[in-house]
């Protein structure tokens, strides 16, 4: 776990995983084994942080909080989908993840790794399908970002950093 020692929650654990797999993953230069142990830790914290956030909601009597059925090799497949692309930017938002930038050439691939396209954002998003929201896209992508935080990379900055 010394790769999220200092995650405290899904969101930054998953900001930091995403940060991980970008610099480790064996399609961008990194180790597999490397890459593997990351992986283990990931699961091992996102597991520990689900179980808290579940006990939290559960004991939640305001209902602001829900609890969460997401697991964690849904996320790690879904990001390890997607880091290879260029030129885009992928936004972790609450437990969704926002790609944005220069997409249309990987529109195959986005749908096949279960993104769906927000027309009004001109975004594409991914979410658990457990964890589906229907609100028929009533916020802005400022104002989701305002709500739950940010967290963007664009794979071109990382592009020029790894070469």
């Amino acid at each position: 776990m010394a790769y999220f020692k200092n995650c405290n929650t899904i969101e930054e654990l998953k900001k930091e995983y995403r940060k991980l797999a970008m610099a480790n993953h064996p399609d961008n230069g990194g180790k597999a084994d490397t890459m593997k142990a990351i992986n283990a830790a990931y699961e091992l914290a996102f597991n520990l942080l689900k179980n808290t956030h579940n006990k939290t909601a559960q004991n939640d009597t305001t209902g602001k909080s829900k609890p969460m059925n997401e697991t964690a090799a849904e996320y790690m497949e879904t990001i390890q989908k997607i880091i290879s692309f260029s030129n885009i930017v992928i936004e972790i938002c609450g437990s969704w993840v926002w790609v944005g930038g220069n997409t249309f050439e990987y529109k195959k691939e986005l749908k096949e790794a279960g993104f769906q396209w927000a027309p009004k954002k001109k975004m594409w998003y991914w979410r658990s399908e457990a964890d589906a929201v229907r609100s028929r896209g009533k916020m802005s992508m400022e104002e989701i970002r305002e709500k739950y935080g940010s967290e963007a990379i664009k794979t071109e900055e990382r592009n020029k950093v790894t070469a």
